[in-house]
C-alpha cells in the first residue's frame, strides 16, 4: 500500500473511530468496564511495521467496502424502533437462521455477554448477542503466506461484515432493535463470545476452534433487543484448549515466536495469547501471515475424528 492509499485509508478510519467511540456517551448502550480490554486496531498499528505486503490497487475495493460496511453498523441505528420487542418466535428465530445460512454464514449461536467484553471506549446495544460465523476457503488459506490467502481472508472479512447488517436490517422490520457488529475493529471482543454461545472454544493461538471449520474462520455478531435467544452449553468443545496444550504447532510454526508458550490470565478473566509486537511485523509484511490457522491440526483433520483419538489417550 503506497503512502497516499495510506493516508486516505487512515483518514476514512479516524472518521469510522470518532464515530464508533461516540456510541459509549449514549445513555441507552451497553458500555465498557475498568476490566474491559483495549481493541488492537490493526489497521493503525500495522502503520508502524511496514508497506503492507499485498494491500495494493486489487486489495482497495474489498477495503473501501470493508469500511463502508463498518460506516453503516453506525449510521443504520437511527433505523432502530422506538419500543423494539423483546421476544422472538421460534418461526421467526427459524427465519433469522435461514437468512444467516443462505448469505454464507455457517456457523450461528447466541450469548449473553458480560459487560467486561466491550472493548474500551466503545459500546454496544445489548448484552443480547447472536453470534457469527464465516468460513475461509481452506485451499487458499493453505497458501498462507500468500496474496492468494490475504485475499480470501479480507473477502471474508467484507462478506460476514454485509451479513451482519443485512441481519440487523432484518430484525428491525420484525420490531426488534439491532446493533450489527462487524469482523474487523468490532466493538466488543469475538472469540470468547463464541465460546459463551457454545459454536466454538478458544485455541491455543488465541484463535477459536469450531466442529464446522476449524480454526477456519471469521467472527462478528449482532446486538439486539431479543432476550429469549436460546441457551447454549459454552463448555461443549472444552476438550480442544487440553488438546492444544498437548499439540502446541501453532507456536512452533510462528514465524515470529508470538504466541506465547503459556497464556496471560489476567484477574478480569481475560486470557492474552499472543504478543502483537512479535506477531505484527510478519502479519504487514508477510500478507497477513495465517500460517498458525494453515498448520493447525483443526484445519487438517476432521474435529471429530481428532475428539475420538484424544479422548481414547
Amino acid at each position: 500500500m503506497d503512502k497516499f492509499q495510506n493516508f486516505i485509508m487512515m483518514k476514512l478510519m479516524g472518521g469510522l473511530f470518532d464515530r464508533e467511540n461516540s456510541l459509549s456517551e449514549k445513555e441507552d448502550f451497553v458500555k465498557f468496564t475498568k476490566d474491559s480490554p483495549t481493541r488492537y486496531d490493526i489497521m493503525i498499528e500495522g502503520t508502524k511495521y511496514g508497506e503492507r505486503s499485498g494491500f495494493g490497487p486489487k486489495v482497495a475495493p474489498l477495503m473501501l467496502s470493508v469500511i463502508r460496511n463498518q460506516n453503516k453498523v453506525i449510521k443504520s441505528l437511527k433505523n432502530n424502533p422506538e419500543n423494539p420487542r423483546t421476544n422472538i418466535t421460534d418461526d421467526e428465530l427459524a427465519e433469522l437462521v435461514k437468512l444467516a445460512n443462505k448469505k454464507g454464514a455457517g456457523i450461528i449461536g447466541y450469548a449473553q455477554i458480560p459487560e467486561r467484553l466491550v472493548f474500551q471506549d466503545k459500546a454496544v446495544l445489548s448484552t443480547h448477542a447472536i453470534v457469527l460465523g464465516f468460513e475461509m476457503d481452506k485451499e487458499k488459506i493453505d497458501t498462507a503466506p500468500s496474496i492468494k490467502c490475504l485475499h480470501e481472508v479480507l473477502r471474508t472479512y467484507d462478506d460476514l461484515g454485509k451479513v451482519s447488517n443485512k441481519i440487523a436490517a432484518f430484525l428491525r422490520k420484525k420490531g426488534f432493535a439491532a446493533h450489527a457488529g462487524h469482523p474487523l475493529m468490532g466493538a466488543a471482543l469475538y472469540p470468547p463470545m463464541a465460546q459463551l454461545a457454545g459454536i466454538a472454544f478458544l485455541g491455543y493461538s488465541g484463535i477459536t476452534i469450531s466442529p464446522e471449520y476449524g480454526p477456519r474462520f471469521r467472527l462478528t455478531a449482532v446486538y439486539t433487543s431479543i432476550e429469549n435467544l436460546p441457551k447454549a452449553d459454552e463448555d461443549a468443545h472444552a476438550w480442544v484448549r487440553e488438546y492444544c496444550k498437548q499439540c502446541r504447532k501453532c507456536i512452533k510454526e510462528c514465524p515470529g515466536g508470538a504466541i506465547l508458550d503459556e497464556p496471560i490470565i489476567h484477574e478480569s478473566g481475560q486470557i492474552t495469547h499472543v504478543e502483537n509486537t512479535k506477531c505484527m511485523p510478519h502479519f504487514i509484511n508477510e500478507y497477513g501471515c495465517s500460517i498458525c490457522i494453515k498448520v493447525c491440526p483443526f484445519n487438517n483433520v476432521d474435529y471429530y475424528k481428532l475428539k475420538e483419538n484424544f479422548l481414547k489417550k
